[in-house]
């Protein structure tokens, strides 16, 4: 969808190039977040594929066709642009703001208006409290939805994004994202992503292109980016806990495993044998309506039945855990940090009919390691 060739740019009296040579292909509906230090020409790429500026030398093109035989006008009207300052006119309602290209591509007001209603909605706005306000009365993430369905407004196939949610605090920032990869992942839309955040990018990015100076230095998936980070300073950037950071890219579903060996409490006495005859390194215990209270480990049971311990200090031992339980679509870099905010090796792992699997931290790091390729 978006090809750039050996483009070049140069400002007017500077020297050294702002991009130089860059080569990069970006496929239709792919996220390609650009990430690199400030001033590494990752804004300039985006304002020379909508001709806000042109290139020194390189040819841009868009579905095939070179932005240049295209008027710059008509070329913006059809690329959704977000900018980190959002950019509303103050002094239009959030109305008039999101349908000022419908409007200049010549749609009728009922139009426009309905256009208006269904993007607002979409964004988790009320339109009915919201169409009318001016950009003042909104807050910074609102203002940022609306800044999103404007660029969204005639339903363009390529948007280019500049730091859309770096103006906001973090909690916004992450509901911001979440809400935008979930939109995304409908409309398949052609992104360009600039961000300097690199937890960001691989939030965000089916690829990543890492620059410094003006020149690509890595671009492809973030876990290859991840796993084989191309020099030192793609692994200085990425930070020490790569391998960390690689757990974000997958769910816990994709690794936990079935069948969890459950017992009720009126069955502990027999636990012992339970745990061996299913060869089970951990035992979850439940209450008689089949909710989770807790579990209990194999190295739990050694320990406590040496110490001659009986059913109600195994009671309590499984209770101690009782917050070890999670979901299926949680994120394995927040399963980890279950497990050490429960001081356990193993998770419960719910679904929508209840303990489904198991997760143990022997699964992640196999995953890590398995994952990050040097291992």
């Amino acid at each position: 969808m978006i090809e750039l060739h050996d483009v070049t740019k140069i400002y007017d009296g500077q020297t050294v190039p702002a991009v130089e040579d860059l080569t990069l292909k970006i496929e239709e509906g792919e996220t390609c977040v650009f990430v690199g230090p400030s001033g590494c020409g990752k804004s300039t790429i985006l304002r020379m594929i909508n001709r806000m500026i042109e290139q020194t030398s390189g040819d841009v093109l868009i579905d095939g066709k070179d932005v240049r035989e295209t008027d710059p006008n008509q070329l913006r009207m059809s690329i959704g642009y977000v900018i980190q300052q959002i950019g509303l006119l103050p002094h239009r309602t959030v109305a008039e703001n999101i349908g000022i290209v419908p409007r200049l591509h010549g749609w009728g007001k009922d139009r426009v208006a309905a256009r208006v209603d269904e993007l607002l909605e979409l964004m988790g706005l009320d339109p009915e409290e919201t169409r009318t306000k001016f950009p003042a009365q909104l807050s910074g993430g609102q203002m940022q939805r609306v800044g999103v369905a404007r660029a969204m407004a005639v339903d363009p196939p390529v948007m280019l994004m500049d730091e859309p949610f770096g103006a906001v605090d973090p909690i916004v920032r992450s509901r911001l994202q979440d809400e935008f990869l979930r939109l995304q992942r409908e409309m398949r839309k052609t992104i360009c992503f600039v961000t300097h955040d690199i937890n960001e990018a691989i939030k965000m990015g089916d690829t990543i292109a890492i620059f410094t100076k003006g020149r690509l230095v890595q671009h492809g998936t973030p876990q290859e980016i991840l796993s084989h980070p191309k020099n030192e300073f793609v692994k200085d950037f990425i930070g020490q806990d790569r391998v960390v950071k690689m757990l974000t890219l997958f769910q816990v579903h994709n690794i936990a495993r079935p069948n969890p060996c459950i017992i009720r409490e009126n069955e502990l006495p027999d636990i012992g044998r339970k745990m061996q005859q299913e060869q089970a390194p951990v035992i979850f215990l439940v209450d008689d309506s089949g909710k989770p209270c807790g579990l209990i480990t194999a190295e739990d049971l050694e320990r406590e039945t040496a110490n001659g311990a009986g059913t109600e200090r195994l009671k309590e031992l499984a209770y101690s855990k009782r917050g070890a339980f999670i979901g299926g679509d949680l994120l394995l870099n927040d399963a980890l940090s279950y497990m050490l905010e429960w001081d356990t090796d193993y998770l419960g792992v719910m679904n929508g009919r209840g303990l489904a699997e198991v997760l143990s931290m022997a699964d992640i790091r196999e995953c890590a390691c398995r994952k990050e390729g040097d291992q």
